[in-house]
């Protein structure tokens, strides 16, 4: 599309010093260097972002030089229907700085006065895509570091107040756009309703629970409070998770809200987010180790065999949760690539589409939420 700005014109646009200061200042590297070299290569892009791996070289009149590599992020969307998305994302990830296992921000830019979009520019991290046979128990180390960041009271995070209804809520607004389509699918229509019902029996029992319980229990269906919330990613594709070597990082926080754990370990878990970018449907022995491995790390070694029957239960329901969720996502970003309005089109995101709205593997995901007999 023609707003999409192309490394040509990136590396055109951030090779002036008002762009190598700001990053310089976010390094807290010496501003007085006599030359700076800026060199751009494209990297990974999403549905609403375009990343670009940047090289810059401050070289400074003694001939002494600095080097670093950054990533650039620029914006063209919101998912969360925010005004602010790239603030929204620097802001998170500064929280998570302390962590080692996500990229730690540099700083972001509004203005529009360099490049034309809002963006971001982060710290740059090595590695390749996690690979679910070999690297389960590094995500599960990830996962728990940032399930354990203490996040300070008055934060900038969205807090749904139920967390059930509000993933339900998400889910039909974006089914809606599908429903209301020329693409519309009877027998597609017919299986996510079975997700649908489902999710809103979870929901009728959250609210039930609310109402009968005046004490605080371990249950999915209680409303948290904050001390029991932390930061959450939402969106745990194994693309989003850099191996290298013995370090993992956790790179794309587009949608980090403050919920529950178990949401994000039943997002992770989840046969609509493990089948995205490969072929791999977790079995119920290989989700059972890595919840094992997960709340170990999360309790310091410690095994606790009754906490981890309690997070076994509530990470199943938050799978339904987020089967519902991905397949309602497909949905539409169906009725969006097959629109003229769509910014970014990604091949393999429009092949993949079509997988996952196969009846097939609808009836795949139905069999693992217990659902094809109703």
């Amino acid at each position: 599309m023609s707003d999409i700005l192309t490394k040509e014109s990136v590396e055109k646009s951030i090779n002036n010093r008002n762009f190598v200061e700001k990053l310089a200042k976010g390094k807290n590297f010496p501003l007085g260097f006599d030359e700076f070299r800026v060199n751009v290569c494209e990297l990974a892009n999403g549905e609403y972002n375009y990343n670009f791996k940047i090289s810059v070289a401050f070289i400074y009149n003694n001939s002494s030089q600095i080097s670093e590599e950054a990533v650039l992020r620029i914006n063209y969307g919101s998912q969360m229907h925010l005004n602010k998305q790239i603030e929204y994302e620097y802001h998170s990830l500064d929280l998570l700085k302390n962590t080692g296992v996500t990229p730690v921000p540099i700083f972001f830019d509004d203005t529009k006065t360099i490049l034309q979009k809002d963006y971001l520019v982060m710290e740059f991290v090595n590695g390749t895509q996690m690979s679910y046979s070999k690297d389960m128990k590094l995500a599960a180390n990830v996962l728990s570091k940032i399930h354990s960041e203490k996040i300070p009271e008055k934060n900038h995070l969205i807090k749904p107040s139920n967390l059930i209804s509000s993933m339900i809520d998400e889910c039909k607004a974006m089914y809606d756009k599908y429903r209301n389509s020329e693409f519309f699918d009877a027998n597609i229509d017919k299986k996510v309703s079975k997700l649908f019902e489902k999710c809103e029996i979870l929901e009728k029992n959250e609210i039930e629970n609310i109402g009968n319980s005046s004490k605080k229990t371990d249950s999915l269906d209680k409303a948290i409070d904050l001390d029991n919330k932390c930061m959450i990613n939402t969106e745990l594709n194994s693309s989003n998770f850099l191996v290298d070597g013995d370090l993992c990082f956790l790179v794309d926080w587009e949608k980090p809200i403050l919920g529950e754990k178990e949401q994000d370990l039943g997002h992770f878990l989840a046969p609509t987010t493990t089948f995205w970018k490969t072929d791999v449907v977790l079995n119920k022995k290989e989700i059972d180790v890595f919840l094992r491995d997960y709340l170990t790390y999360l309790n310091n070694n410690t095994e606790n065999n009754d906490e981890l029957e309690v997070l076994k239960e509530k990470v199943n329901k938050y799978i339904i949760l987020n089967c519902l969720r991905g397949l309602t996502w497909c949905a539409m970003a169906w009725v969006e690539y097959n629109s003229e309005d769509k910014a970014i089109l990604n091949e393999f995101t429009y092949n993949k589409l079509k997988q996952y709205l196969d009846y097939s593997f609808l009836d795949q995901v139905l069999d693992i939420c217990g659902l094809n007999d109703i």
